[in-house]
Order: C-alpha cells, then sequence, then structure tokens
C-alpha cells in the first residue's frame, strides 16, 4: 500500500501588515541657571558611636550584652548605608536562637511599613540613652541640639 504524504491546508494569502510611524510631540524642559541640586549631607560615620549603640540592651527583645548595632533601613541605597546616627541596638544571633538584628533585616519581625514607623522612634530612643549615659563621642554634634 502507497502512502502519502500529509497535505497541509491552504491558508489564504494575509495582507501585509503596514505599520504608520508614531508621531509623539515632545516637550523640552528649560533648565535655569539658577536651579541646583539638593546637597546631600555625608553619612556620620563614628566607631565610638557604633560601640556606644552595640552596649545597650537590644530595643526590641531587652536581652542585655550581645547587641549588635543596627542600622536604620530607611535612607540608604546605592550602596551606602544609613549613616550611623541612623542607628539602634538589636540582638546578633545565638546558638539556637535567631538574634533580632537578623529577624529585622530579614523583614521577619515587622512588615515594612510597621518598620518605617519604629526606626525613627528607636533611633532617637537610642540617641537619649547613648546621651544620658554620657557616652556621646566627642566631636559628633548632637541632633537633638542643632536648629
Amino acid at each position: 500500500m502507497k502512502r502519502s504524504g500529509f497535505k497541509r491546508p491552504q491558508r489564504p494569502e494575509r495582507a501585509p501588515i503596514v505599520h504608520k510611524p508614531l508621531v509623539v510631540p515632545v516637550v523640552y524642559a528649560v533648565i535655569d541657571d539658577q536651579v541646583s541640586a539638593a546637597p546631600k549631607s555625608a553619612p556620620v560615620r563614628s566607631e565610638a558611636y557604633r560601640r556606644a549603640v552595640a552596649a545597650l540592651p537590644c530595643i526590641e527583645c531587652k536581652v542585655p550584652g550581645i547587641s549588635q548595632c543596627a542600622h536604620a533601613n530607611t535612607g540608604k541605597g546605592a550602596g551606602i548605608k544609613a549613616s550611623d546616627l541612623d542607628s539602634f541596638p538589636l540582638c546578633a544571633c545565638q546558638p539556637g536562637r535567631p538574634g533580632c538584628h537578623a529577624k529585622f533585616d530579614q523583614g521577619a519581625l515587622f512588615s515594612k511599613a510597621v518598620r518605617r514607623l519604629k526606626e525613627p522612634a528607636w533611633v532617637s530612643d537610642t540617641q537619649r540613652k547613648i546621651k544620658a549615659l554620657g557616652l556621646w563621642p566627642e566631636g559628633i554634634p548632637y541632633p537633638h541640639e542643632q536648629g
């Protein structure tokens, strides 16, 4: 028995697609010579301040002695950490117990919205505690006295 190949059904020819050029009005911005970028202040870096923060008990679970200086997640970006003044103490991981610092950075403690509310309060509370304990490093202006 002789076999014949499959015959494909004939499709009707399609009309060619004609692309029309897209014409969009372009609006150019006028840049005045007097406009300048807003200057950003350089983040404060102080090992003495970070050590003072780490000496405090964890701000979340109140465990003393195992705190680390945790930087706020706001005010950073493009490979730049937040200022050291925008930090607070959170406890480190211990064997068999995840620390608050790791949970905070991974978003396991709070949602992003709650974290955005807590960070400024924790930062100012930490600054007040360090100032009250007399641990504020020389040469770093106290933020609450500026104005």
